[in-house]
């Protein structure tokens, strides 16, 4: 499982290094990642996730970069 953490956080540092997270939400199971870390492993935290990372976008976009997160994913 260290080895999706890690490429979990190396996506999140690549989309926030082109500018990608500034209008974006983290939803979806893998929150719970970072849930587990602020309250300190809490039990009543499951430890499964899914294998994507889902994001919320707020509509109307307030995104106003143009980025190719193809690219960013290709690394």
């Amino acid at each position: 499982m260290e080895e999706k953490s890690d490429l979990f956080i190396a996506t999140l540092k690549a989309l926030q290094e082109a500018g990608a997270l500034n209008e974006l939400i983290l939803i979806g199971s893998w929150c719970l990642y970072f849930y587990r870390i602020y309250f300190e492993n809490s039990p009543e935290i499951p430890v499964v996730r899914t294998l994507d990372i889902d994001f919320l976008v707020p509509n109307p976009s307030r995104i106003k970069k143009e980025i190719n997160i193809p690219k960013i994913l290709e690394k």
